[in-house]
């Protein structure tokens, strides 16, 4: 079993690294998540794993621990609402709103193995002849390096096909690859995955009209989750949109989100934040 020392070193790298809060009644959490970890880099105990880390400090392995203690867990239409509120509401002034300017850019912000971005997809794909000639890009991040190879894959397990998802549409956008399901091109076409951390995002994402960002800030520490919504806010195009999880807000963000009504969790950029920012 892991020390109270150990436990406080890890915790301590999670929050500098990643802003992962990991409550005092949860760090059971911390040696049930590095079990996985320290077997696969060939380790006796989680407590060998962590000795060796402060020996070492090795980056790489740092890393892999970290990206452990993170909540990936996501199954597919989870909270259904949002992802319809988006194409019944959004998705229509968005493109009345661009018109033909460019692409509409979604973000799933903290996306796990993919199923948030693969929900979108399967929903866009259902609706691709109302779109007409309307551009749509998706792009998928996620501080696991093994969640984005999953996500990029699109091969599920039965169990997790069996989470959120309705026979018509497993039949419709997966086929099936041995004992797993694998998704159909035609599906697969409407996004990208991209490693990324929420405290350091890359540059090179850009801004986006709709950022869903759901059940990842309850995860982290009030500081952390600050830093992130602000660095949200600048990332929303002036006409963006924000999708937080249930129970999640966007306290600590000043005025620059606006509560959009009938719609929980919800939230529009403020047309004050986007002329400061412009």
């Amino acid at each position: 079993m892991l020390d109270s020392a150990a436990i406080k070193s890890v915790s301590a790298e999670a929050r500098r690294r990643a802003g992962i809060a990991i409550p005092a009644a949860q760090t059971f959490l911390v040696e049930t998540r590095l079990a996985p970890v320290a077997r696969s880099e060939g380790y006796d105990s989680q407590s060998d794993l962590v000795n060796a880390l402060e020996k070492s400090q090795e980056d790489r392995l740092w890393r892999r621990v970290v990206e452990s203690l993170a909540d990936h867990e996501t199954w597919f239409f989870r909270d259904a609402a949002p992802l319809e509120h988006f194409m019944s509401d959004i998705l229509p002034v968005l493109a009345r709103v661009k018109g033909k300017s460019g692409p509409i850019r979604i973000w799933s912000a903290g996306c796990g193995t993919g199923q948030e971005v693969w929900s979108l997809a399967m929903l866009l794909e259902e609706q691709k002849a109302q779109l007409g000639n309307m551009e749509i890009e998706i792009i998928g991040t996620d501080i696991s390096r093994r969640s984005i190879e999953r996500a990029q894959a699109g091969v599920y397990s039965q169990f997790e096909v069996q989470r959120g998802l309705s026979i018509h549409r497993l039949i419709e956008h997966f086929e099936p690859e041995g004992q797993q399901w694998k998704l159909k091109d035609s599906i697969k076409r409407w996004a990208r995955f991209e490693r990324g951390n929420l405290l350091k995002p890359a540059e090179t994402l850009g801004a986006f009209d709709v950022i869903f960002c759901r059940n990842v800030l309850s995860g982290m520490t009030p500081d952390a989750r600050k830093h992130t919504l602000r660095m949200l806010a600048e990332r929303s195009g002036t006409a963006g949109y924000l999708i937080l999880g249930r129970g999640e807000t966007v306290a600590g963000a000043g005025e620059m989100f606006r509560a959009m009504s009938g719609a929980k969790g919800v939230y529009a950029r403020t047309l004050e934040s986007a002329r400061q920012a412009a």
